[in-house]
């Protein structure tokens, strides 16, 4: 099942994807809002094979994610492969230069299940996907003002 949900950032493609690459903000973020998170690589500078491990409650159970950095493409692109219960996501942010200093971010979710019992949480899902995809495209939007908002301060 995937969705999609565009964003304009009010800044340059090279700002923006550094807003978008700042990894430990977006660690920050996830702490902030209780999830446990720690990387599991050993890079020095961002780049393919970046990971984390990620621990959160949802439904009253705590979901572990692994999450890693397969495609870092400055200026263009940042692609995550995801697997967590039964789930495999990719978890895609491409950048696109517009006029007047902006940029346009489309950031994609596709989640794939791998065992029976994610399969039928899927099937669902699927029952609810126009209400599941507007909420995306709103946290999408949501992203694009912090994303705007720490672009200012910097």
């Amino acid at each position: 099942m995937k969705f999609t949900g565009k964003t304009d950032v009010k800044a340059d493609l090279d700002a923006a994807f550094g807003a978008f690459a700042d990894f430990d903000a977006f660690e920050r973020q996830a702490l902030r809002s209780g999830a446990k998170i720690s990387r599991t690589d050993d890079l020095t500078e961002p780049g393919p094979g970046m990971m984390w491990d990620v621990a959160l409650e949802f439904r009253g159970k705590t979901r572990k994610i692994g999450v890693e950095l397969v495609d870092y493409d400055p200026g263009n692109c940042l692609d995550f492969e995801a697997s967590a219960d039964g789930f495999d996501a990719t978890i895609e942010v491409d950048l696109e230069s517009l006029p007047d200093q902006k940029t346009r971010a489309t950031i994609s979710f596709d989640v794939r299940a791998r065992t029976l019992a994610a399969r039928l949480a899927l099937q669902t899902a699927r029952l609810t996907k126009g209400s599941l995809n507007k909420r995306f495209r709103s946290r999408v939007q949501r992203i694009g003002k912090e994303i705007d908002a720490r672009i200012k301060t910097t």
